[in-house]
């Protein structure tokens, strides 16, 4: 599987190697051929988004808050997150987008009861893909 999204054809977005990624997205439990993998694999974050505020953030990053393995193990621990949810935003407005690598949908989870319901498994998805939520954030993919 190959996704494209057009906006970040430019050279500019393309990761430049991808060993570190591919490393990043085996200890998350995410495959290289999923959506989210083929996606990654193909494009380098972060990535704002002009669409919604959010950034998307990159798998492995310089900055802990630029990336998705820092801010999943941050809700790991703090919130007790099961293993197949990972964090793929910034934190904005007391929420962050959460994919689940088992289903590949994507939550929209605030910190005032839908963690918890993420969490219990009561929280309904928000996009039905990866593909979907990046058409959400970047207006097309």
């Amino acid at each position: 599987m190959q996704i494209i999204v057009s906006s970040l054809e430019d050279a500019g977005f393309f990761r430049p190697d991808v060993a570190a990624v591919t490393a990043g997205l085996t200890r998350l439990g995410i495959t290289a051929n999923s959506q989210i993998g083929s996606f990654y694999l193909r494009y380098d974050g972060p990535l704002a988004s002009e669409n919604t505020g959010f950034v998307l953030l990159d798998v492995v990053g310089a900055l802990p808050q630029e990336s998705i393995e820092a801010s999943t193990a941050l809700v790991r621990s703090k919130f007790g997150w099961p293993k197949r949810y990972v964090v793929l935003t910034s934190f904005l407005g007391g929420g962050v987008m959460v994919y689940d690598i088992s289903t590949e949908q994507v939550y929209d989870v605030d910190f005032e009861g839908g963690d918890a319901l993420l969490k219990n498994g009561q929280l309904e998805p928000r996009y039905p893909s990866f593909l979907e939520f990046l058409r959400f954030l970047f207006g097309e993919a």
